[in-house]
């Protein structure tokens, strides 16, 4: 990735707007933010966010400690999937799809003894008004209940207005409900830094059939 590519013209980094964060609880955000890992490879961003995501649960249970933190080498040595190492290995490798990573991560929380949390996918076809109203709704028990975390998987340009025509996983790490906008806490650190995306437009990058899996994007 080249970094005079990436200018995400539609979205609004956190870094200068910030007050969400400051006056709400925003569960999610402080469960995932301390462990925000820029993706070891240029296919790796389904990796990096499992290890978001694992470290996210461990935080909300109040287990997470000190030395036991996961990382993408610890996840893929624990898992041992020739698969997913495979797949975060360029050129070869073009990451995994929506379906294959829920199974995935499916198959972690047992190997990082977590339990009394399942994983559910949500294909999206259409950025319409249903799609959207159960899109609001799980983010709105997110930051309400805080017993829930949101992964994305979008189109890049789609979502943020660049020229990146690639899939991308990153977790969500917050929904500002009054302006109906989504954190994006993206692990391509390189180019991107934590941005407030609107989320109709996030749902439109969701909507994209991936063109190497020919399978379908969601969260």
């Amino acid at each position: 990735m080249d970094g005079e590519n990436a200018i995400p013209a539609e979205a609004s980094p956190l870094s200068r707007d910030h007050d969400y964060i400051r006056t709400h609880p925003a569960p999610a955000y402080w469960a995932l933010a301390p462990h925000l890992i820029h993706q070891h490879t240029e296919a790796s961003c389904s990796l990096a966010t499992a290890a978001m995501l694992l470290n996210g649960i461990r935080a909300l249970d109040g287990t997470a400690r000190m030395g036991r933190f996961v990382s993408e080498r610890s996840l893929l040595e624990r898992m041992n999937d020739p698969h997913w190492a495979r797949e975060i290995a360029p050129p070869e490798g073009n990451g995994v799809s929506l379906l294959e990573f829920s199974e995935k991560m499916t198959r972690l929380l047992p190997l990082f003894e977590i339990d009394g949390w399942t994983v559910t996918h949500r294909i999206v076809t259409a950025a319409d008004a249903a799609t959207a109203a159960a899109f609001r709704a799980e983010l709105d028990a997110m930051e309400r209940d805080g017993d829930r975390l949101i992964a994305g998987n979008y189109h890049l340009a789609t979502t943020y207005g660049d020229t990146w025509d690639i899939g991308h996983f990153s977790p969500i790490g917050a929904y500002d409900a009054v302006r109906d906008r989504v954190l994006l806490l993206d692990v391509w650190k390189e180019d991107y830094e934590p941005s407030w995306v609107d989320l109709t437009r996030l749902l439109r990058g969701m909507t994209l059939i991936s063109p190497v899996s020919g399978t379908p994007r969601g969260y």
